[in-house]
């Protein structure tokens, strides 16, 4: 039964990163299930229909997916769908109809924990969150001694990481952090009702446009944990569904390349990149433009981001064990190209 997993994301409130719906609770699913649903991608799933499905929730990944979406002449071609519930992406792992999902890396970790047939393609997101403040004496993490700072879903990894930080400053027992939905958290700032959050991007760029210098960045987690560990934060990636893949191999070789291709061309920030990106994402082109610069994207097989996802996950597992299953992932986990 998947009761466990749905249970921690209802605490959780499935990631900070997507920013969106709560956990809903959804029916339980059988090891038989999970094995069907393999066949049932292995056998074409989405293929078959002519576009092969990469399901997404609202985050920067979108932007180079957009992208290779739009390619006419690809050899494989994607086609886009949103997932704003953790229900949502279930449903879509368990009928196998998504070959490939964009999730966060704890995410991913905790479905294929209980048994979902999903392995780790591609790291492409690093860091791209922040702790902002609209007080102009909160500079560092010092200055919010005896504060309060919100962060999105309880036990997840913003609150995690925030900790962890807290406690390498030994400031843990003197910041008050309070769990939040990212639309409420943006709401509040932008309202100034509150006034220390740590949020992911692209959002902050809508908050960018609305709020200007009065919203500054106190700490940027990816610049922190390169000077503790000296290598990037990795947070969200590429998954394929396994039962897929074993059977196209060339498929998804084929859409690796594209993405590499998409994520180079990101980096531009030229409108033929930006505005189906910006409109998948509920931002305006602006917003997004202004995120760009404060966003990693940057592709790594799983293989070779190996030793950086576990690193992070380490972190997880002494913080929060259940935020990625218990344990660290197995050697399946990681997808071998």
């Amino acid at each position: 039964m998947m009761i466990g997993l749905l249970d921690f994301y209802q605490r959780a409130r499935i990631g900070w990163i997507i920013g969106l719906a709560v956990c809903m609770m959804v029916a339980g699913c059988s090891n038989s299930s999970i094995a069907r649903s393999g066949e049932k991608a292995a056998i074409g799933g989405a293929a078959e229909q002519g576009s092969v499905v990469l399901l997404s929730p609202r985050v920067p990944a979108i932007i180079p997916a957009m992208f290779v979406s739009q390619q006419s002449n690809a050899q494989v071609k994607i086609k886009i769908e949103m997932w704003d519930t953790f229900e949502q992406l279930l449903s879509h792992v368990q009928q196998g109809d998504a070959p490939f999902v964009v999730a966060s890396l704890s995410v991913g970790a905790n479905m294929h924990a209980k048994g979902l047939p999903l392995q780790l393609l591609e790291v492409d997101t690093w860091g791209s969150m922040y702790l902002v403040s609209v007080d102009s004496k909160v500079r560092k993490l010092a200055d919010l001694q005896d504060e309060t700072v919100y962060v999105p879903g309880q036990g997840g990894p913003a609150e995690i990481l925030t900790r962890f930080l807290l406690r390498q400053e030994g400031l843990e027992q003197r910041v008050k952090l309070v769990a939040g939905t990212v639309p409420d958290i943006m709401q509040q700032l932008a309202a100034g009702k509150i006034r220390h959050a740590v949020l992911p991007e692209p959002v902050i760029g809508g908050l960018r446009a609305k709020l200007g210098e009065t919203l500054h960045e106190v700490v940027d987690y990816q610049q922190v944990w390169r000077g503790i560990f000296s290598e990037d934060l990795p947070q969200s990636g590429i998954f394929v569904h396994s039962g897929w893949a074993k059977s196209h191999k060339k498929e998804v070789a084929q859409f690796r390349k594209l993405y590499r291709e998409a994520l180079a061309r990101t980096k531009d920030g030229s409108d033929e990149v930006l505005k189906p990106a910006a409109e998948k994402l509920g931002l305006s082109e602006e917003a997004l433009r202004l995120a760009l610069p404060k966003i990693t994207l940057n592709g790594k097989d799983a293989t070779e981001a190996r030793s950086e996802v576990e690193r992070y996950f380490n972190i997880l597992l002494k913080m929060n064990p259940d935020s990625i299953g218990g344990k660290l992932p197995d050697e399946d986990f990681y997808y071998h190209l």
